[in-house]
C-alpha cells in the first residue's frame, strides 16, 4: 500500500467529510432513509457472534391461597437461542490514471479547493451508504420473511442464510387471494390482531409494501368502514377513502398503524445495475414493537492492526473507511468495510399474513357432491372435515366447498402443516 496521492486534502477534510455524510443521511430530510437505522438498537459483539435471544413468554394469573400456605410453583419462562458469525461487507471504489489526471488538471487551472475537494472525495459517500444499503437490504428482507441469505466474500454468487425462526403457529394466510373478487383484508387482518391478542401480543404496526396497502384501502370492506365512520349506514356508499382517512379509521378501529415499505436496493453485477425490493411482496408483519432487534458489529482486525500509509476514518461505530494508493498503474482507492448483522429479536411476537397464499374452488369442482380438491389434491369432503376435527378445528357436515376452502385458508401455517399430515398430502 501507498498513502494517497493528496495527503493535505485527507489530512484537513476525510474526517469532517465522512462525519456529514453520517449526518446528512441520519437526518430524517435526507432523500434517503434507513429503516434499519430506527428499529435496531447497536450493539457490539466482542467475540464476533451474534445471538437471537427470544422468550417464549406466558402471563398466567396469581393463585389465590390460604394463608400459611405455601405459594405454587410456576414453570418459568423457557428461553430460545439462535446464534452465528458475524458476516465481512465491504465496497471498494478507485480512480484511474485518467480521473487522477482531471484532478491534477483542476489543481493547475485554479479550481477552487472545494471543487477538487468534491471530486477526491466523491467515493467516500458511496462506499459508506453502500454498507447502508446491504444492511438495509438484508434487514428488510429477514423483517419479512424471518430468513436472511448473508454474502459469503469467499464464494461469488454464494451466501450464508440465516434463519431467525418465525414461529408457523404464527404465519398465516388469507381467506381469499387479495385484489380476487370478495377479497377481505380487513377481515384478515383482525383475524391475526385476535389471534396475537390470545397470546398477550398487542399488534401496534403492520408492515407491508404499498401494493398491499392500496389493497386494502381500496377493498369493499374499507370503503364500508369509511362510509360507517362519516354517518353513511346505506351499504351504497363507493367511495374509497383517502390515506390519512383510512390510517385515522384504523387506528380508531385496531389502534394500530401502517408502517409502508417502498424501498428499492441497487445492485451492479457484470457492470450492469440493477434495482430490487428486498421486503417481500404479498405480506404483511404485525408488529408489537417497531424495535424488533438489534445491529450486532463487531472489530475488524485492520481498526486494531493498521496497515502502513493507509488513512483510516470510523464512521457510524462499525464501518472503516480508507483511502490509499497503488502504483503500476497509478490508482487511488476508497475502500469500505464492516463487520456486521441486522439481527431480529423476539420473534414470538412477530405475525405474518400471506396475501398470495389462498386456495381457490377449482374449475371443474361439483358443488353437493361428495369431494373436493384441496391443495392439487381431489379428497372425499368428509375425510376434510374429519382431519379438520382431529386439529381441532370443528366444521359443520354441510359446509359448502367454497366455505369449506376459505376455512383452511384461514388457518395457521403450522395447522395447515397438520392438517395435511392428517390427509396423508
Amino acid at each position: 500500500m501507498n498513502p494517497t496521492l493528496f495527503v493535505e486534502f485527507v489530512a484537513k477534510w476525510f474526517k469532517t467529510l465522512a462525519s456529514r455524510i453520517v449526518e446528512k443521511i441520519n437526518d430524517s430530510k435526507s432523500p434517503v432513509t434507513y429503516l434499519f437505522k430506527t428499529m435496531l438498537r447497536i450493539e457490539l459483539s466482542p467475540d464476533l457472534k451474534w445471538e437471537s435471544l427470544n422468550v417464549n413468554k406466558s402471563i398466567v394469573a396469581a393463585d389465590v391461597v390460604a394463608m400459611d400456605s405455601p405459594l405454587p410453583l410456576k414453570k418459568r419462562d423457557s428461553i430460545a437461542m439462535a446464534s452465528g458469525v458475524i458476516p465481512k461487507l465491504g465496497m471498494k471504489m478507485q480512480k484511474s490514471e485518467k480521473l487522477l489526471t482531471d484532478i491534477q488538471v483542476m489543481k493547475a487551472r485554479g479550481a477552487t479547493e472545494a471543487q477538487i475537494v468534491q471530486k477526491i472525495f466523491e467515493d467516500v459517500p458511496r462506499v459508506i451508504t453502500g454498507i447502508y444499503e446491504r444492511i438495509e437490504y438484508m434487514f428488510l428482507k429477514a423483517l419479512s420473511t424471518g430468513t436472511m441469505l448473508v454474502p459469503n466474500e469467499e464464494n461469488v454468487g454464494a451466501g450464508i442464510r440465516v434463519q431467525f425462526g418465525y414461529k408457523p403457529s404464527n404465519r398465516f394466510g388469507v381467506k381469499i387471494k387479495w385484489g380476487n373478487k370478495g377479497y377481505e383484508p380487513v377481515s384478515d387482518i383482525s383475524r391475526v390482531i385476535t389471534r396475537a391478542d390470545g397470546n398477550f401480543d398487542v399488534i401496534t404496526t403492520i408492515a407491508l409494501d404499498r401494493e398491499q396497502y392500496n389493497l386494502i384501502r381500496k377493498s369493499d370492506e374499507a370503503k364500508a368502514l369509511y362510509a360507517a365512520s362519516i354517518g353513511n349506514f346505506t351499504g351504497n356508499n363507493q367511495i374509497i377513502p383517502i390515506p390519512s382517512q383510512f390510517n385515522a379509521i384504523m387506528e380508531d378501529e385496531y389502534k394500530i398503524k401502517f408502517l409502508i415499505v417502498d424501498r428499492s436496493v441497487r445492485y451492479e453485477k457484470d457492470g450492469k445495475q440493477t434495482p430490487v425490493k428486498p421486503f417481500a411482496s404479498d405480506t404483511l408483519v404485525f408488529l408489537t414493537t417497531e424495535q424488533v432487534g438489534t445491529l450486532v458489529y463487531g472489530i475488524l482486525a485492520e481498526e486494531t492492526t493498521p496497515v502502513a500509509n493507509v488513512e483510516y476514518q470510523k464512521v457510524d461505530s462499525y464501518i472503516l473507511v480508507s483511502k490509499y494508493s497503488k502504483n503500476d498503474p497509478l490508482r487511488e482507492f476508497t475502500t469500505s468495510q464492516a463487520l456486521v448483522l441486522p439481527v431480529i429479536e423476539n420473534v414470538d411476537s412477530i405475525y405474518i399474513l400471506n396475501t398470495d397464499k389462498a386456495q381457490e374452488i377449482v374449475e371443474n369442482e361439483i358443488e353437493g357432491d361428495e369431494r373436493i380438491t384441496v391443495w392439487e389434491t381431489e379428497l372425499v369432503k368428509a375425510d376434510v372435515i374429519e382431519a379438520l376435527k382431529t386439529i381441532g378445528v370443528k366444521t359443520a357436515s354441510n359446509i359448502s366447498d367454497k366455505a369449506l376452502i376459505e376455512k383452511i385458508n384461514k388457518l395457521s401455517a403450522e395447522q395447515k402443516a397438520a392438517l395435511k399430515e392428517a390427509l396423508g398430502l
